[in-house]
């Protein structure tokens, strides 16, 4: 467990003296760009100086470059370690900084930015940077699955076995599509336990969602009402469907949309541990985790973020 002694802290320095070092991918968004836009490097570089925030820029390639520029940031004293690119380069930065006095900041730039939505971050670049020299500290939950750590969702049931067979598709396109919906109709609940801090769930369900906060896949709302700074997960247990009402149900809520769904139950649990009959599979935010039995567990405000203002995610605003 994450012990919560640091100092000094970031967030007690004043924003006009802070120390940012922006960490990022030189291809996110490339999926969106066109060959005429800018590269990454100077659009940085022009949004940066248009607001007058003076930053250390550090363009890494792939996952252990960038792993080596958190830590030499820490080791450097930096005091905000802005994480530049989509959600996987969010969750790279983020999982170095856990228990650390510093703070992440976020620059969305790749496709979806969950954790970005979540924290109230604005989607343009521009508009992103202007927001972070204003920002404020705060401290917030993480998940923890087998010691590693997740920021948006876990899932155990239809929704790991789609995503499962997403990856294993590669590249998106009509065959993935194909596989993933194949993958779907073939799909039967299951009887599930669900073990909570204060009692147990047996049931038949589709799914289980075990949401740190809102969002999850391509932005899907399925925790619509989960904070991010209240020491707890959102247990969403998806029983009353049948899995053409849920693949409507979950298509319903992508993007950010939120969609009442009586068929679902709430819980909520520091810890969570989930068995099955027969072996389900598993993932929490973009790791394949197996299959069932399966326990995630929070560890509270064990992340420090900037954030631009109130945030409907957090308890104190």
């Amino acid at each position: 467990m994450i012990g919560t002694a640091r100092s000094p802290a970031a967030g007690s320095v004043a924003p006009a003296t802070r120390r940012y070092r922006v960490i990022y991918n030189p291809n996110a968004g490339a999926k969106r760009r066109l060959p005429t836009d800018p590269d990454v490097s100077d659009r940085l570089r022009d949004a940066l100086g248009r607001h007058r925030l003076a930053a250390d820029l550090v363009a890494t390639e792939d996952e252990h470059e960038a792993v080596g520029a958190v830590r030499e940031a820490i080791g450097s004293g930096i005091d905000v370690v802005v994480a530049g690119g989509g959600d996987g380069t969010v969750g790279t930065v983020a999982n170095e900084l856990i228990g650390s006095s510093a703070c992440l900041a976020i620059l969305p730039m790749g496709t979806v930015m969950n954790v970005a939505r979540s924290l109230g971050i604005p989607r343009d670049l521009d508009e992103a940077v202007a927001a972070l020299a204003r920002s404020r500290a705060v401290e917030i939950d993480v998940g923890e699955v087998a010691g590693h750590p997740f920021y948006e969702n876990a899932s155990v049931g239809l929704a790991a076995a789609m995503f499962r067979e997403a990856d294993h598709c590669g590249r998106p396109g009509w065959l993935s599509i194909l596989r993933t919906i194949w993958v779907a109709i073939r799909y039967r609940p299951a009887r599930i336990t669900v073990h909570l801090d204060d009692g147990a769930v047996r049931t038949r369900a589709l799914m289980v969602a075990v949401a740190n906060g809102p969002y999850t896949g391509v932005g899907m709302t399925v925790a619509p009402d989960a904070r991010l700074d209240d020491g707890r997960f959102d247990v969403r247990v998806f029983r009353g469907f049948s899995r053409w009402e849920l693949l409507r149900h979950l298509g319903a809520i992508a993007f950010g949309r939120h969609r009442y769904a009586p068929s679902v139950s709430t819980y909520h649990s520091a810890r969570v541990r989930v068995t099955s009959a027969r072996p389900l599979p598993a993932r929490a935010d973009r790791l394949d985790l197996g299959t069932t039995p399966v326990e995630f567990v929070v560890r509270p405000r064990a992340l420090r973020v900037l954030v631009p203002g109130p945030v409907a995610t957090l308890r104190e605003r």
